[in-house]
């Protein structure tokens, strides 16, 4: 269950998207986090490369409001299946990670992502992401407790 996994804070600089997204969503949810001041759902990304599994649209919200940090679940697809969305495109676990290195970025919602369990709640202040209060906090590893959820 993904629920029983630790959420790290990794510097939004070293995430690795592999899909364009939508710039309106995106800006409507940068929007909602600004002002609740509250990160939800960490975003999911594969535990090596950190390319993105699920949450393109949260992590372009946080590099809109200038995030130092955003909670993610590690993961390896040996523990999430993956299909494409759009036909005419290789979309394999060893293809997105190639394309999120070389930044050869799929069209919006190509991949698909199976997890075996829903995405956990993290309930996160933006105040902690922003990085000047919570630097050093963050710095070691920390790993933050699910929410109930």
């Amino acid at each position: 269950m993904l629920c029983s996994l630790p959420i790290h804070f990794v510097r939004a600089d070293l995430i690795l998207p592999n899909e364009c997204h939508h710039p309106q969503h995106a800006a409507s949810l940068a929007a909602t986090i600004r002002r609740e001041q509250l990160w939800r759902i960490p975003v999911a990304l594969e535990r090596i490369s950190l390319a993105v599994m699920d949450g393109h649209h949260r992590l372009e919200a946080a590099l809109q409001l200038r995030l130092m940090y955003v909670p993610c679940l590690l993961l390896d697809y040996d523990q999430v299946a993956v299909s494409a969305s759009r036909q005419g495109y290789l979309v394999t676990p060893h293809e997105i990670v190639r394309r999120a290195k070389a930044r050869e970025l799929y069209p919006a919602k190509t991949t698909r992502h199976l997890f075996p369990s829903p995405l956990p709640t993290c309930n996160v202040s933006v105040l902690l992401l922003q990085g000047e209060v919570a630097s050093p906090f963050l710095r070691g590893q920390f790993e933050l407790p699910h929410a109930a959820g």
